[in-house]
């Protein structure tokens, strides 16, 4: 069939077109916004799951609600070297800029920011921010962000406007940041004020938040997003190409769905591919057989392949002496009697793979499991267990 009217999207971050098993976070985030408009308070949101599981296509769509109920969004994806409160200090400034404030207005907030020390007014007129982090303690930090939230939330009410932070891979947040983060959004939320925050991160997020404040679990909700049911699958499968009036045979549908196991980027990957490759409709479950290797090689040059490039050759033996267990999650004495040493010799290897994020530390203490879905399949696939 014709690639280009290909209807399956499998790229980072791509709205599919149907976003199948999502509604019911759509909604969550509609009540916040819709809570914030009018004056009372909500918790912010932090997505929590898998690589691949479509936290990122959430966040998205979280930036359309807000946009179309008049909030200004400002997004960012963090890295292991971003700076979260510059980040947050720059969107305030933005923000301020867009709220077009009057002058009275206007030099109220100024007068309130003049006396931060690591966040500065720079320029005669307007909001031009200067952020100087490298020597401030956290309690000053804390402080700064906390008090800019505050004005930049009173000027936003003033305005019948909110604002929305939306972060990704939050876990990479620097804890000092993340912390001053809680605290000036816990801050503003005591005052009602319409500033919240939408991120998505691995699963360890809620045991990090709790342990950065005590009261962040009040502040936030966490939900889990994961592998499609069966329905929703078969709906992430089927709607795109019945907006093409291309049909699916069923037992085409059933070996999708098997070997898709409900994973949103499996679905996106294997129904592109099959698309390719089918001559007519209705796809047949030879057409997706023929279409596996193909999009098999896909998930393993876009998914899997890039991350494990990021680990060193001891970190790749660690990842595939996990693999060799099976499923997970796993824990590290099994680990290191794969390995044949002592569990000690190779906490400095599991937390390095935690910090890059093919790991993340389980809720069960001592365990870890790999941050991608069936990522132990590619690294038997990758490489031979001793290799």
């Amino acid at each position: 069939m014709d690639p280009i009217a290909n209807p399956y999207t499998p790229n980072a971050g791509s709205r599919p077109p149907e976003l199948a098993g999502r509604s019911a976070y759509l909604r969550q985030f509609e009540i916040v916004i819709g809570r914030l408009a009018r004056g009372t308070t909500e918790q912010s949101m932090i997505i929590k799951g898998l690589r691949g599981v479509g936290k990122t296509v959430l966040l998205n769509a979280f930036e359309d609600q807000a946009e179309s109920h008049h909030f200004m969004s400002y997004y960012h994806e963090l890295t292991p070297e971003s700076s979260l409160a510059s980040e947050l200090a720059r969107d305030a400034e933005r923000a301020l800029t867009r709220l077009s404030l009057s002058e009275k207005m206007g030099r109220k907030v100024r007068d309130a920011l003049g006396h931060l020390r690591t966040i500065s007014l720079s320029g005669p007129e307007g909001f031009g921010l200067s952020i100087d982090l490298a020597d401030a303690d956290e309690g000053t930090i804390t402080s700064d962000l906390t008090d800019l939230f505050l004005e930049l939330g009173a000027a936003a009410q003033d305005k019948g406007r909110g604002v929305v932070f939306l972060v990704d891979e939050i876990q990479f947040a620097d804890e000092v940041h993340f912390r001053a983060m809680v605290s000036a959004l816990h801050r503003a939320t005591q005052k009602s004020l319409p500033i919240t925050l939408a991120a998505a991160g691995l699963p360890q997020i809620p045991r990090l938040s709790g342990e950065a404040r005590s009261y962040a679990e009040r502040l936030f909700t966490f939900p889990t997003i994961s592998n499609l049911d069966e329905p929703e699958a078969r709906s992430a499968l089927l709607e795109p190409a019945r907006q093409q009036d291309v049909q699916y045979e069923e037992p085409a549908v059933g070996r999708a769905l098997e070997w898709t196991a409900g994973y949103p980027f499996y679905i996106q990957q294997l129904g592109k591919h099959v698309w390719n490759l089918a001559s007519r409709s209705p796809i047949t479950a030879e057409d997706i057989e023929a279409a596996i290797p193909n999009a098999t090689e896909a998930l393993d040059s876009s998914l899997y392949e890039v991350r494990v490039q990021r680990a060193t050759p001891s970190e790749r033996t660690y990842m595939r002496a996990i693999a060799e267990l099976g499923e997970g999650p796993y824990r590290s004495g099994d680990v290191a009697r794969m390995l044949e040493r002592p569990a000690s010799a190779l906490s400095t290897i599991r937390q390095d793979l935690i910090n890059k994020g093919l790991l993340y530390a389980t809720e069960d203490y001592g365990h870890v499991d790999f941050s991608v879905p069936r990522f132990d399949e590619f690294m038997c696939r990758y490489m031979a267990f001793g290799e």
